[in-house]
């Protein structure tokens, strides 16, 4: 009997055990189902007229008081279509700390420039669009983009660095721009329909 009794004891013990952890396991998710709805919310809210809206990535830090909280960094990008796309990140904490947030993070501007040659990263498409009618070698990708005004730029990453079509339903011609990495444009090709 007394065996009986330590074996359900040590069942409920081990049953209790696997409740509260799957009970934290669902206060995590709860809570970073909660942040990303509120950060989402807020991008909408702010921004209506984006092309996109999104969270990018987070991480889970601790205050001075050894709390968790989320800091969450989300992407706004407007004219994604166009010839100059403004991308910025922006940074929440969730729940909030002290409300002092990061300052916005300006990937891409309305001047319409990014780097090129060493030291130049390009990380994201829109940086990719820009470089393709801007960065040296462009000219007749510039006059192109400039002439039609009905042009579209469709990006695409792979492992040498990027590539951008550039078409214009109003043109018997686009251009396909090759990009490195470090923003040097590798290669300009017309292409004729």
């Amino acid at each position: 009997m007394e065996d009986r009794l330590a074996t359900v004891i040590i069942v409920l013990f081990v049953a209790s055990l696997l409740i509260v952890a799957g009970m934290g396991f669902y206060e995590e998710d709860v809570q970073i189902d909660d942040a990303t709805d509120y950060v989402l919310e807020d991008l909408v809210g702010k921004y209506p007229n984006a092309d996109v809206a999104e969270l990018m990535d987070w991480e889970t830090l601790q205050n001075e008081e050894g709390e968790d909280y989320l800091r969450i960094r989300a992407r706004v990008t407007e004219g994604i279509y166009t010839p100059c796309p403004v991308r910025v990140h922006y940074f929440y904490y969730y729940p909030v700390q002290n409300f002092v947030t990061d300052p916005p993070e300006y990937i891409t501007t309305s001047s319409c420039t990014v780097c090129e040659g060493q030291g130049c990263v390009i990380g994201f498409e829109e940086e990719a669009i820009i470089a393709s009618h801007m960065n040296s070698g462009t000219q007749s990708v510039h006059n192109y983009v400039m002439t039609y005004d009905d042009v579209v730029p469709v990006v695409y990453r792979d492992d040498a660095g990027w590539k951008v079509k550039w078409d214009s339903p109003s043109a018997r011609f686009g251009y396909f721009v090759e990009i490195a990495r470090n923003g040097e444009i590798t290669k300009v090709d017309t292409v004729y329909y």
